[in-house]
């Protein structure tokens, strides 16, 4: 296990992410709190596999355009 202490906060925080634990920014008041689930996730076993890096393609769209003219005033002959 490695040192939690000598990580830099983004290092938490992509460590946080691979073990699947939600958390907000990882700064001074919290580091402690992330640090310790960290320590409980990783005694625990191997990251978590992320469900959500789906491949998809998407489809190309048919689009009508339609164009817009503003309607004319009549006008009155005289």
């Amino acid at each position: 296990m490695s040192d939690l202490s000598a990580k830099s906060a983004e290092e938490i925080r992509d460590l946080l992410d691979e073990y699947g634990i939600k958390h907000g920014p990882v700064v001074g008041t919290t580091r402690s709190l992330y640090e310790k689930k960290l320590r409980e996730a990783m005694a625990k076993g191997s990251p978590k596999q992320s469900p959500d890096k789906t491949y998809y393609r998407e489809e190309e769209e048919e689009v009508t355009y339609i164009q817009y003219h503003p309607p004319r005033k009549k006008t009155k002959n005289c």
